[in-house]
């Protein structure tokens, strides 16, 4: 099963290739201008015809993921916010005090002042949600296990699984039976680009994983949005909150699935499976507002800009003698949060190195380092408001070293259950002149950039410990080579393997564990071939052929397991006793079996 990308590219290949093919039978011909007119109209349609797996997975699903991705994106819009905020108190302390004669400088420095102490509160607030958001999503209970290898009989199998690998061609042949006007045949067409997308494209996924999905799970998950980053970067594909708004039918506040594509995956439901061997019918309405809010919710995980340096005033006293740098607070390590260090290193990987190594994994890409860069803020903070009265008189500020900043995680870092503590400043004009001459001043300034690094590579961190863990797409971190290793097909002497002990953490890397007997078809692609290698495959070998079939009312294909589990192009099959016998007993099915 492939991703919302994938789908779009394969739609988008697949028009592109019926247009230009060279047909001589004149049912064909005419066949093509009608859809090619149906999607001129309704393109739409088509797009979300391609998206039928997607609806049955969000359809069937508990919900537990998309609940998580909602706490995710509502903590990263705050994180954004406060990382926002903290650039305008920044701006404002670095010109009121850098020229504190200006009119409008004191009542800036005042702002500014009592604007840092609500960040302060603001970051001791996001503490909790973010442990919680961490131990939640780290196990990766979302992803549930595939029935196939539980060994549970397919009348068991949620309707996802099912349209994955039972009846699979059938199902697309019945909704081009069920479609009777210019709509519903753009998304019966669109069916057609959505069944050869997973046909092809989970053959490619398999083997970056080495592997079927059901058998690992969480790495497929991981190659699959890898893989879909990848096609967005090199193609140019919709984003997916633009994607949302192209299949969005009916009113701006509570879209609906067009009454007329419901009959109609009824009827084609009804036509290809026996309903009583099967579960209840999902409510693909659910499923459809669930989409939908899963694509717009990954479109607000944006990465922030870097931070500007300190003014150039600032700049000059900080680093104009290099023989006397500033302090900084970075720490290096940073036991008591469970974050293997500062910075933001993915790993002990080689510059340039493809493969992901070992310390690649959910420990290296942690949200923890929020959590220190919340620390560390609270109490500068502290210390700063603290300060000023003595800055004001031109004294030392005796506070300064006996907060944290002098001797960093010396002592146990501040309770994050105890919210600062605030107070309103209001300083005046000569105690702003006074305290603009004090050095602790330029140090602070320099902390506060400092810090402002700090929760940049924290935001970054989190960017990527959601993305490791499944929940967004990589973006722009697709050449980390965690991520990478999904781009480029390995040899495909060996596969597919079985599940890994202890998955959760290795699945970044390729599994070490037994092959499954029998050996299957992995070396549909070449060494090397990049993620776009499946789209001539699956417009080529699977999508035209059977259109045309389609249109010729012809058949001679096969329901092919879009999990591509057994290699590409493998027809659906059952296990002859478990999967887990040694050999696996391959039963391929008759195209009528269920």
């Amino acid at each position: 099963m492939v991703e919302y990308h994938a789908h779009v590219l394969t739609l988008r290949e697949v028009r592109k290739s019926l247009a230009a093919a060279s047909f001589t039978d004149a049912t064909l011909v005419s066949a093509r201008s009608t859809i090619e007119s149906d999607l001129s109209v309704a393109g739409d349609y088509a797009q979300l015809g391609t998206l039928v797996d997607n609806l049955f997975a969000h359809a069937v699903s508990d919900g537990s993921e998309l609940e998580l991705l909602h706490r995710a994106a509502a903590l990263w819009t705050r994180g954004l916010a406060l990382y926002d905020d903290l650039a305008s108190v920044r701006d404002r302390l670095e010109a009121a005090l850098a020229s504190p004669t200006d009119p409008g400088a004191v009542d800036l420095f005042n702002a500014a002042t009592n604007d840092a102490q609500l960040f302060s509160q603001k970051a001791s607030a996001m503490l909790g949600d973010v442990v919680t958001l961490r131990d939640d999503v780290a196990p990766l209970s979302f992803l549930r296990e595939h029935p196939r290898q539980l060994d549970e009989p397919a009348s068991s199998w949620d309707w996802s699984n099912l349209l994955l690998g039972r009846r699979t061609d059938a199902v697309v042949r019945r909704l081009h039976r069920s479609a009777h006007n210019t709509a519903t045949r753009a998304f019966a067409f669109g069916a057609v680009a959505g069944y050869s997308a997973n046909a092809a494209g989970s053959a490619y996924l398999g083997a970056v994983v080495g592997g079927p999905r059901r058998s690992h799970r969480y790495r497929d998950r991981l190659a699959r949005n890898s893989i879909g980053s990848w096609l967005a970067r090199t193609y140019s594909t919709p984003s997916p909150g633009q994607l949302a708004q192209t299949i969005r039918f009916g009113s701006p506040l509570h879209p609906r699935l067009p009454t007329g594509v419901v009959k109609q995956l009824e009827d084609a439901l009804a036509g290809s499976f026996d309903l009583t061997r099967a579960p209840p019918l999902p409510d693909v309405q659910l499923g459809y507002r669930r989409m939908l809010e899963h694509l717009n919710l990954l479109d607000g995980f944006t990465r922030p800009a870097i931070p500007r340096p300190p003014q150039s005033f600032w700049s000059s006293k900080l680093y104009g003698d290099p023989s006397n740098p500033p302090q900084s607070l970075r720490t290096q390590d940073v036991g008591f949060s469970g974050d293997p260090g500062g910075g933001v290193s993915l790993g002990n990987n080689p510059p340039g190195d493809v493969q992901p190594g070992q310390s690649d994994n959910s420990s290296s890409g942690t949200i923890c380092g929020i959590i220190v860069a919340i620390l560390i803020i609270i109490d500068l903070i502290q210390a700063f408001v603290q300060c000023i009265v003595q800055w004001a008189k031109k004294q030392t500020c005796t506070f300064w070293d006996n907060m944290l900043l002098k001797k960093l995680w010396e002592k146990d870092p501040p309770d994050p259950r105890d919210p600062p503590s605030t107070s309103s400043v209001s300083s005046t004009l000569s105690d702003l002149t006074a305290m603009s001459s004090s050095d602790q001043v330029t140090q602070l300034i320099g902390f506060l950039f400092d810090i402002h690094t700090q929760i940049w590579e924290a935001l970054d961190r989190a960017y990527h410990f959601l993305a490791f863990h499944g929940l967004i797409f990589p973006g722009s971190l697709i050449d980390a080579p965690v991520y990478r290793q999904f781009t480029a097909a390995p040899s495909a002497s060996s596969w597919p393997r079985r599940p890994v002990h202890n998955a959760v953490n290795r699945y970044h890397l390729y599994p070490n564990s037994p092959l499954e007997q029998p050996g299957a078809a992995g070396g549909t692609f070449a060494v090397a071939a990049t993620p776009d290698a499946f789209l001539p495959l699956a417009v080529g070998r699977i999508a035209l052929p059977l259109w045309e079939q389609i249109v010729r009312d012809e058949q001679d294909s096969a329901n092919l397991d879009l999990d591509a589990d057994r290699g590409f192009l493998h027809q659906c099959w059952a296990t002859g006793k478990s999967i887990n016998d040694d050999p696996v007993d391959v039963v391929v099915l008759p195209y009528p079996a269920q």
